[in-house]
């Protein structure tokens, strides 16, 4: 019987990333102001992977620069932009080696938002939420050190100050380097 070959998925990396994010935001105590953006998002990522078997644990942390936004008009004159403008996280991730060349896994962990709020007649509001994000994803080995993959993570931050809350889903490709 031949000997099964793994490939070898232990090490570091780091890559760039891209994609598409849509969010809600709800407010409990001015729904008119309710909104859902969605835009594109660009950023990097890197992390660590321990490889036991076909068994792949690993820590990553990416950020991203988004443009996720929307504009609605609560009451007649008055716009209020609404905008995702970073996306952050710290995970954890654990997948399985299906192909020596293809990894499928699922993560979760920390995640971090910067949303901003504008309009001409009310000013303008930032605020930096925290909360959790969880995804599943494919990751393929092109050549020894070159990585792609394709994921989806969703974000669910706690209420803010406003008694807003949010979420984001993403959908993002990356390129990665592993040394």
């Amino acid at each position: 019987m031949a000997p099964v070959y793994l490939s070898d998925w232990a090490g570091f990396y780091i890559g760039i990333n891209g994609g598409y994010g849509w969010g809600e935001t709800k407010f409990d105590d001015a729904p008119i102001l309710n909104s859902k953006p969605k835009g594109g998002l660009f950023g990097g990522h890197a992390g660590y992977n321990w490889q036991y078997g076909s068994v792949v644990a690993g820590l990553e942390v990416d950020f991203d620069g988004a443009d996720i936004k929307q504009t609605i008009t609560p009451v007649r004159g008055i716009s209020v932009e609404e905008k995702i403008d970073e996306l952050a996280s710290a995970r954890a991730r654990l997948g399985y080696v299906f192909f020596p060349n293809l990894l499928a896994y699922g993560t979760a962990g920390a995640g971090w938002g910067h949303f901003h709020a504008s309009s001409a007649v009310l000013g303008s509001l930032n605020s930096n939420e925290f909360g959790w994000t969880a995804g599943a994803g494919l990751e393929y080995k092109l050549v020894e050190h070159i990585l792609v993959r394709a994921e989806y993570l969703h974000y669910d931050f706690a209420k803010d100050d406003n008694n807003a809350k949010n979420t984001v889903d993403v959908i993002r490709g990356g390129l990665s380097y592993k040394f």
